[in-house]
């Protein structure tokens, strides 16, 4: 099995329409960063932000430490948190990254990673039949201010048979 490590946008996305636990539902154990979970942990309060604390408690959602001096390299171009999902994901084997960066999934390609997003994740919750449907979902996800595209999701939801 993959090991699945987690950017912040697909964490905070996920969260803030209430369906975290797709992540785990789909593949059970996910990794972050100590770079990214500082960024959704933030001191200030926001939506979602109870299910990451609750996901990183259950130990279901774990944290692995990447040394600054490891990733720092990569930051031109890619945020701190992408910087240390992709260059963790560079150190491991057969590594599915979830990540919705423009920039960041161009410099996971470059870098020959496996890389998905979190309206693919929503595909394969539906397809696992862990949701009813994917559609209310992905539109939620957009409503919520999250870019989601017609295409994508119209890919998503041609996948699902919806």
């Amino acid at each position: 099995m993959s090991v699945v490590i987690a950017d912040a946008g697909p964490l905070i996305a996920l969260s803030r329409i209430q369906q975290l636990d797709l992540l785990r539902g789909v593949f059970g154990e996910v990794l972050i960063t100590t770079t990214i979970r500082d960024e959704v942990l933030p001191a200030a309060d926001y939506a979602g932000k109870a299910a990451l604390q609750d996901a990183l408690n259950a130990g279901w959602l774990q944290t692995v430490d990447v040394p600054l001096d490891d990733w720092q390299a990569l930051c031109s171009g890619v945020d701190a948190g992408e910087a240390s999902a992709i260059h963790l994901a560079g150190q491991l084997s057969d590594v599915l990254l979830i990540i919705d960066d423009r920039a960041g999934r161009a410099e996971a390609r470059a870098r020959h990673l496996r890389f998905t997003g979190t309206a693919a994740v929503i595909g394969l919750a539906k397809l696992k039949g862990l949701i009813p449907t994917a559609r209310p979902l992905l539109y939620a996800l957009r409503d919520s201010g999250y870019r989601l595209s017609d295409v994508v999701i119209q890919s998503v939801l041609d996948d699902v048979g919806e």
